[in-house]
């Protein structure tokens, strides 16, 4: 190949990251090193929607920049959208780059006089190569049209259309209202505390100040629908529909909300219970976790009321009270309920908080994507441990120790991680098939043609960050190491504990054996041999249809409010849903709520706020989502 060529093909296919994602940015000041990465300082409303440039100190000129995704906090969750996001754009830019320079070569060598162009080749040998590479642009011509014909004819049911008139109308007349309410249940500290973790205690009185919020500001639903407390301080509320052969719908929703220390190392810019309303947001904790989505379907249901209208379908709203902390004393007892109301799978839908509507989510995307997640990831807490008799340090054993079994078998489990799932109908693979049509040219052809790419954008995604990673796999992680007890006496009991965070296309058995094998093979000639132990467990949720009635209700309903596209995503960590998957076969974790992607960090985070227009907007999609489901 010619050498200017050769290196260009080289660099596009490592090349480097347009930007980078971390939870401490280098310094901006004048003082910064001249080769340290500049992040982009020059983001405003824009950010995300085209790649634009900023002029670092000294007058450094940084890569583009492509949406300034930051680290979020999903409590100890990875940072899985804004690591999908860095993952896309550094390798799809560098993959189309690599795939036109392939082409360039093929040609130039192809299309190349019969002399050879490297005369110090023997003639014959010269011979063979070129009609390699003759061969290879052959398909390669072959193969184009396909690749361009697949993202020509790439269809969508999404159809961008202005909101109607009705609907602008109604989010600007109602959205001060429910942001005046927002405000009001922010304001009552419905802090769960984990008895077994924390030294505070909930408040259930503040608890009891948010039911009384919601009976007097709902007065239609209190007096004409069926309010039931679940184990004194969860809600469920039942609008009962005219037609019994219909399974009801449920809208699921918590009323507690995480801590919000305000002090040097937590700097909140407004007191977090203040629930202040400036600058066209509400400000406090539970504003978008979850108390928006509380008073955004009990707004809906009132304003079905006012307007008289009556659902074919029955409605359940399901409150938990303690969802922060697993919700054993109240989404539990919720399903002990329900079963006892409708019985196994007597539900058509379950509807629940999850992932919102982000912008700057995905490379060549202009605008919002509503992810909803229709699985959950579980978790696996494994103990692996080996004994022996132990000993004085000064006569260690003539085979291998307790410890250096237990470090081969660590090594093993960092080194060799579970099996990836990229393959179609799985997570990952279906979001970007969904959206294929949407996206920019470029984009467009690789993801129409993952028949042709999916190998490698696997290979890609599973070594570009941990976080992308953990979209395609079930992840490893050791936590715990115990052993020693003495300087100088030999451990007899050492152990580890590895947490497993399941991928829902892998089962419990699969991993615990996966696990087994690798550690104890081959057999040890001593015989000595780790054992595994289950300590805790959740199991990963079941996967919801994407052709269902109620993930159309929620495209629906998304399209009508927002003008948005949506896609499934995968919940990394637990909702309440994780006590209802016997009462359903379809739950989606969705909230109808648009942010850019650099504000997901409020989760849990400081400054957490959502816009009064937000509010408004949470109203209607709940109305419309309503009314879809009484429809049939």
């Amino acid at each position: 190949f010619p050498p200017a060529l050769t290196n260009a093909f080289l660099m596009a296919r490592s090349a480097p990251p347009l930007y980078v994602l971390s939870n401490n940015p280098p310094h901006h000041g004048d003082d910064a090193a001249p080769d340290a990465v500049i992040l982009c300082q020059e983001c405003g409303e824009d950010a995300g929607r085209r790649p634009h440039r900023s002029r670092g100190p000294k007058g450094i000129r940084q890569k583009a920049c492509w949406g300034c995704a930051t680290c979020e906090d999903f409590v100890t969750e990875p940072s899985i959208i804004s690591d999908i996001v860095a993952t896309s754009r550094r390798t799809s830019p560098g993959l189309l780059i690599s795939l036109i320079l392939v082409v360039i070569l093929v040609t130039a060598q192809a299309g190349s006089s019969t002399s050879p162009s490297l005369p110090l080749l023997p003639f014959s040998l010269w011979s063979a190569v070129r009609g390699f590479w003759t061969a290879i642009f052959t398909g390669l011509c072959l193969i184009f049209p396909i690749l361009i014909f697949n993202a020509v004819t790439a269809k969508t049911s999404f159809k961008r259309q202005a909101p109607s008139s009705s609907v602008v109308k109604a989010v600007e007349e109602t959205s001060g209202h429910f942001a005046e309410l927002l405000s009001k249940a922010i304001q009552l500290k419905t802090v769960s505390h984990d008895r077994f973790m924390s030294d505070e205690e909930t408040d259930y009185g503040e608890l009891k100040g948010l039911h009384k919020l919601l009976e007097d500001s709902f007065p239609l639903a209190k007096s004409k629908l069926q309010w039931t407390y679940v184990n004194k301080h969860s809600i469920v509320i039942k609008w009962l529909g005219s037609d019994k052969s219909l399974k009801p719908i449920m809208l699921c929703a918590h009323l507690d909300v995480v801590a919000a220390p305000n002090d040097a190392d937590n700097n909140w810019e407004e007191e977090p219970f203040s629930g202040l309303i400036k600058g066209g947001e509400v400000w406090g904790r539970g504003a978008i976790d979850n108390k928006h989505n509380v008073i955004g379907q009990m707004g809906a249901v009132e304003r079905l009321l006012e307007a008289g209208f009556e659902p074919s379908r029955t409605v359940y709203l399901a409150f938990g009270h303690d969802e922060e902390i697993s919700g054993h004393e109240g989404a539990k007892h919720i399903a002990e309920h329900m079963k006892k109301e409708v019985g196994e799978k007597g539900i058509e839908a379950i509807f629940d908080e999850g992932p919102m509507m982000v912008e700057g989510a995905l490379p060549g995307m202009k605008g919002h994507v509503g992810l909803v997640a229709n699985s959950e990831k579980g978790f696996l807490t494994l103990e692996m441990s080996i004994k022996a008799p132990g000993g004085h340090s000064s006569m260690p054993p003539l085979e291998q120790g307790t410890v250096s079994i237990i470090a081969d078998a660590v090594n093993k489990l960092d080194s060799s991680p579970c099996p990836a799932h990229f393959t179609k109908g799985s997570g990952v693979f279906a979001q970007l098939e969904m959206l294929c049509p949407l996206f920019t040219p470029a984009m467009r052809v690789i993801t129409a043609n993952l028949w042709l790419f999916a190998p490698l954008m696997k290979k890609l995604l599973l070594k570009a960050s941990p976080a992308a990673a953990a979209m395609l796999r079930t992840t490893t992680a050791i936590t715990v190491i115990k052993g020693g007890t003495k300087s100088n006496v030999l451990p007899y009991d050492v152990k580890f504990i590895v947490n497993h965070r399941v991928h829902p296309d892998d089962t419990f058995e699969s991993i615990v054996e996966y696990d087994k094998n690798l550690i104890n093979n081959p057999p040890r000639k001593d015989g000595k041999k780790i054992e595994v132990r289950v300590e805790d467990s959740t199991p990963p949720s079941p996967i919801s249809s994407l052709t269902s009635d109620a993930w159309r209700w929620i495209e629906e309903s998304v399209g009508e409010v927002f003008n948005n596209p949506i896609a499934p995503s995968v919940m990394v960590g637990n909702t309440d849903t994780r006590w209802y998957w016997d009462l359903s076969d379809d739950i989606y974790r969705f909230s109808p709520v648009e942010l850019n992607i650099k504000d997901v960090k409020m989760f849990h985070g400081l400054n957490e706020r959502i816009s009064v227009k937000g509010m408004g907007g949470i109203v209607q999609y709940y109305e419309k989502l309503i009314k879809k489901s009484s429809n049939r």
